[in-house]
């Protein structure tokens, strides 16, 4: 039978459309969070600070910091998921004196509620008091009821869920009882976890998301940086984190809710004191989960369990701050061609192949180890898809010699943490802890980034925080080291990722 030609071309332009609309949705979704509104220019230089710093200081770092106190005495507290994310995030914001500044990709509760009839999100504030199970949210509940200034700084998704008929998101919650929530538009996204309280006496930079599954079932890292006399910290704080927090703040959309449809006595409870919330034990129930998936799986191994211990900072160690997008690729690719014999990378994806290739270049040129142990689930397709290639690559490269490529264990629901551990210059050690993965967007290329919202081709940049220690008797670098070895024990070798 033959089609005219008249009903071939139309057929053909309708399935045209039907494609450019699947494809545009899916773009629409993948890209939802990017509400970058003008061109973003990297400014905020790497700053490194020395335990030592004030024996050597010049002028300028005088007439910055003042006087030439001792600085030693600080500490690295290096924590991991499941065991001590969730007990981090909380007690950073309970000690919390003044202040508390937050990076966070996403605000919600871990136990929300949807009604059929409705397109509302959220819960009646009244349910959320009575049964919520993050603490995190009761912890800044608290400190905004004792005066403290909680500033919250998260992403815009289109199609995130909206309170009304008198029930509240999270971010509603919270804007409504004192914290501050804003916006993210400085760059395509705010992938940045990070807690700063008291103008820099304690940060706490890490891979964890404020999901239940972030804390409670993957594996994530992160460290909190804490100091006698918290100089090394503020200064830190001052010259890189807090400059980023505060060009993005500014620049942030603030978060609103009206209150016309909550009733009085919600708004009494949202207003009120809170009475307990805290569930208890959370540590020992993320636990019990993963050994009870063990039993599941019908493993009779159990995951390597880690510990919370602060490590003193040794004499001659130093600490690097920087921030992406800003000049955040050099600085990383730079580090990695500094190996002299080893590198250790435990992460949750690697889909860049300009860092995929330097690694090639550092094992194959230089003759450096190179042990990499990977997520063996990864959410996103396009992410999954080309990590499988990309990790190809490199164990092609090394021959099953030089690079060595493991999948992590599967007890965890995603290995998400982001930290890499090599040899460096004088026979010191070097781990540097990462908010972002080994991408594109989290490392991105140039300096001066254009908005991309609704283009499904741009260079995308990230936000997000990293810290590298150098230190000479490697204390910092044992902590990370033993969860990689912990893990390894448990490791299988290296098999395209699957989604979980």
């Amino acid at each position: 039978m033959m089609t005219s030609p008249r009903v071939a071309a139309t057929t053909t332009r309708a399935v045209v459309e039907l494609v450019v609309a699947l494809f545009g949705s899916l773009l629409s979704r993948r890209f939802d969070f990017d509400h970058q509104k003008r061109p973003y220019a990297a400014h905020i230089l790497p700053v490194e600070i020395f335990e030592n710093l004030y024996e050597k200081s010049t002028r300028e770092e005088e007439n910055i910091l003042g006087t030439r106190p001792n600085v030693s005495g600080c500490t690295v507290t290096p924590f991991f998921s499941p065991e001590s994310s969730l007990t981090v995030a909380e007690s950073v914001i309970n000690d919390a004196k003044t202040s508390v500044d937050i990076f966070t990709p996403g605000v919600k509760f871990w136990s929300r509620e949807r009604r059929n009839d409705t397109s509302c999100g959220g819960v009646l504030p009244s349910r959320a008091m009575e049964k919520e199970s993050f603490p995190v949210f009761f912890a800044l509940l608290n400190a905004a009821r004792r005066n403290v200034t909680v500033r919250v700084l998260t992403n815009k998704y289109d199609e995130e869920e909206v309170g009304c008929d008198g029930r509240v998101t999270m971010k509603d919650f919270l804007s409504l009882a004192g914290v501050q929530v804003r916006y993210y538009q400085s760059t395509s996204f705010l992938h940045a976890k990070y807690i700063a309280r008291d103008g820099g006496k304690a940060l706490s930079i890490s891979s964890v998301n404020w999901s239940r599954e972030s804390m409670r079932e993957n594996r994530e890292a992160g460290v909190i940086l804490q100091g006698r006399d918290s100089l090394m910290t503020k200064t830190l704080f001052d010259r890189a984190s807090n400059r980023a927090f505060e060009y993005d703040w500014k620049r942030a959309q603030k978060h609103t809710r009206n209150i016309e449809d909550i009733t009085e006595e919600e708004m009494a409870i949202i207003k009120g004191t809170t009475s307990g919330g805290v569930k208890p034990a959370e540590k020992e129930v993320a636990t019990e989960n993963m050994v009870r998936r063990n039993d599941i799986q019908n493993d009779s191994s159990k995951p390597f369990v880690t510990k919370m211990e602060p490590v003193l900072l040794g004499k001659g160690s130093s600490i690097e701050l920087f921030v992406s997008p800003d000049f955040s690729r050099e600085t990383l690719l730079r580090f990695i061609r500094s190996a002299k014999k080893v590198v250790y990378i435990y992460t949750y994806q690697i889909t860049d192949d300009e860092i995929v290739d330097v690694l090639i270049d550092v094992s194959v040129n230089k003759n450096v180890k190179i042990f990499v142990m990977l997520s063996p689930r990864v959410y996103a397709d396009w992410d999954r898809k080309k990590a499988g290639q990309v990790q190809t690559r490199l164990r092609k490269a090394g021959e099953g010699k030089n690079i060595i490529v493991y999948s992590a264990p599967k007890h965890f629901r995603y290995s998400h943490l982001k930290f890499i551990v090599k040899d460096g210059r004088d026979g010191t050690f070097e781990t540097l802890l990462m908010t972002g993965n080994l991408s594109p967007s989290d490392f991105p290329r140039g300096n001066m980034f254009e908005p991309c919202h609704g283009k499904s081709s741009c260079n995308r940049a990230n936000r997000d925080v990293n810290v590298l220690f150098r230190e000479k008797d490697g204390a910092v670098a044992s902590k990370f080291l033993e969860v990689f070895e912990g893990d390894l024990k448990m490791s299988t070798d290296y098999s395209n990722p699957t989604k979980y």
